[in-house]
């Protein structure tokens, strides 16, 4: 009988090891394709951003052309408006390549001042554009 036991307990060891390392190449591959999804999740932002920041420039520009047809009075204020907006422009730009150059870890923090310094420049290019004449 000694033997026997020996034997099932062999066998129980031998199982229990073979499922731990099943559990434990289960749990590599889930990290792993976590991490492949937050790296497309990443990109996607990026690219999402930047195009937005291009087509926010785009429209900056078709500003600058509105501004100097403006009578001389109010050309001053949107001038200054639009000096406000290339300001935020920029700083949308420099949180574009924080969060190009953010790790996994720190890219959704990243990414949140990234949202808020679009938003905020999109509110400020329709505030000066409901001035325009």
């Amino acid at each position: 009988m000694p033997i026997a036991s020996l034997m099932l307990c062999q066998d129980v060891g031998a199982e229990s090891t073979a499922g731990t390392e099943k559990m434990v190449k289960e749990a590599r591959e889930t990290i792993e394709a976590t991490k492949e999804y937050t790296v497309q999740q990443k990109e996607a932002i990026e690219r999402k951003a930047h195009d937005e920041l291009a087509a926010l420039q785009r429209q900056i520009v078709e500003l600058r052309g509105k501004v100097t047809k403006a009578s001389d009075t109010t050309r001053a204020e949107l001038q200054k408006s639009l000096h406000e907006i290339e300001k935020k422009k920029d700083g949308a730009k420099e949180r574009l390549d924080e969060l190009k150059g953010a790790t996994d870890a720190k890219w959704h923090e990243v990414q949140e001042g990234m949202t808020t310094a679009l938003n905020e420049l999109k509110q400020s290019y329709q505030k000066l554009l409901s001035h325009l004449p």
